[in-house]
């Protein structure tokens, strides 16, 4: 069963869309059904029958809890209680820096000429920039530099523009 779970998380993961999903389950599906006995079969499973009860969210402390609970309980409402904390309206972790950020796709815009190059990394960013121009001679970055010596008295770090990049699967 663990594997049939993740096999679905995964497909449910990675389709953006309904019918992308859909016809991943049903091909899912026929491919167990081929490896798999027939105990696993989806009709020999009956639906649980789903209870439509409305939903109360309520921020509160614990005396007034018991309050509600205790009149609410024969009425048919799922009752969810959830403590309000400062510290929810604010992040953990302190946002990663640009130059510390891995996995992400570049643009090198030439100040000079306009020339436009991207790329991606799976490395820190501020270490494949500094390749870009300094080290790695088989760069298009470098060799336009070098090329173009108007150009490079232009460029700084500042003509790199990333975006995080999609995590492959």
């Amino acid at each position: 069963m663990g594997l049939i779970k993740t096999l679905v998380d995964r497909a449910y993961k990675i389709n953006n869309t309904w019918l992308g999903f859909h016809e991943d389950i049903n091909n899912l599906t026929d491919i167990l059904k081929e490896y798999f006995p027939c105990s696993f079969n989806r009709e020999d499973y009956k639906p649980l029958p789903t209870l439509h009860r409305p939903l109360l969210c309520y921020h509160s402390k614990k005396n007034i809890r018991h309050f509600i609970r205790r009149y609410c309980n024969d009425l048919d409402i799922k009752l969810v209680f959830s403590s309000f904390k400062i510290g929810n309206l604010f992040g953990v972790k302190d946002p990663v820096p640009d130059g510390l950020r891995s996995r992400v796709v570049y643009k090198f815009v030439c100040a000079g000429c306009n020339a436009c190059y991207v790329g991606e990394t799976c490395r820190h960013f501020s270490s494949r920039i500094r390749e870009h121009l300094v080290s790695d001679r088989a760069s298009h970055i470098f060799r336009h530099l070098k090329d173009s010596p108007h150009c490079r008295a232009l460029c700084s770090t500042d003509n790199f523009h990333l975006r995080q990049s999609t995590p492959r699967a």
